[in-house]
Formats: structure tokens, C-alpha cells, sequence
């Protein structure tokens, strides 16, 4: 039973994925995704595809918003995954090589590479739920806001 770990480079139109096995940690797959359904089901079908979908391991930097899409497709489709501070991966990078190389390939190799080499706690379940929640909140207190303004 082999372990894969996935490394996600998050952009604003596209994600580019690095899959590297635990058994010889050699890069398996490396592939650029749209950020959108199709390219989410793109990297699904690569996910089954692997010897055994089940023991998967899936890191992306905290981004902001430019990953929400990609966490709401992972969590509908049952797959777990762990959100990282861009500063870990980046001294994690400094700490193996000199070079300062920047590049979204290097960076999502960087991102599985690094996974292999800390516990692995994925993102808690019921995102899409606490996200609506707060979106439901945020958009509450400016109906209330605009009411007030009305008011006046």
C-alpha cells in the first residue's frame, strides 16, 4: 500500500499539482489545472488513477480566497487535505538548496516534498458549512448597515 502525497501551487486561473509517491519518493505526475470544474475533475481522474486513491496526502499554501473553489470541490468529493503557511514551505525550501528559484512547478514539488516530512492534520470537515455561515453573517450585517443608511 503506497502513500502519495500531492503538492497544489494555488494561483488565480490555474493550479499546478505535483504527485509524489512515499514507496521511492519520485516525482510521479506533474500536471497544470484550470481553476474550475473541469480542472478539478482533470485532477480527480488522476487521483483515482493512482494505485490506491485511499492513502493520499493533499497540501496547498493558504491563499486566500484563490483556493476556496479547489477546498469545496476536495471536501464534496470526500477528499481531505491540509492547508499550510506559505512561510513553512518557504523556509523548507531555503533549508534545501541555495538556489532561489521560483517557480510554480518547483513550488508544488516543494509543497510535497515538505508534507512528507510533517504529520499530516487535514483541513476539519464542514468547511463549506462554516464558509457559508460567515458569508451568511458578512452579508447579514451590511443588509443591517444599508438599512440604517436608508433610514437616515
Amino acid at each position: 500500500m503506497s502513500i502519495y502525497f500531492i503538492g497544489i501551487d494555488i494561483s488565480k486561473y490555474k493550479h499546478d499539482c505535483c504527485i509524489i509517491s512515499a514507496a521511492d519518493q519520485k516525482v510521479v505526475s506533474k500536471v497544470t489545472i484550470k481553476n474550475n470544474k473541469a480542472g478539478f475533475d482533470e485532477l480527480l481522474t488522476i487521483i483515482n488513477s493512482l494505485s490506491n486513491p485511499e492513502g493520499i496526502r493533499i497540501g496547498f499554501e493558504s491563499t486566500a480566497h484563490y483556493a476556496l473553489n479547489l477546498e469545496l470541490f476536495l471536501e464534496s468529493s470526500l477528499l481531505t487535505f491540509m492547508e499550510v503557511n506559505p512561510v513553512l514551505i518557504s523556509e523548507y525550501k531555503k533549508s534545501k538548496t541555495l538556489r532561489r528559484t521560483k517557480t510554480d512547478s518547483v513550488d508544488c514539488e516543494s509543497i510535497a516534498r515538505w508534507l512528507m516530512t510533517v504529520e499530516y492534520k487535514p483541513h476539519s470537515k464542514g468547511f463549506y458549512h462554516a464558509y457559508s455561515l460567515k458569508s451568511l453573517t458578512q452579508t447579514s450585517h451590511l443588509n443591517k448597515c444599508l438599512c440604517t443608511l436608508k433610514i437616515q
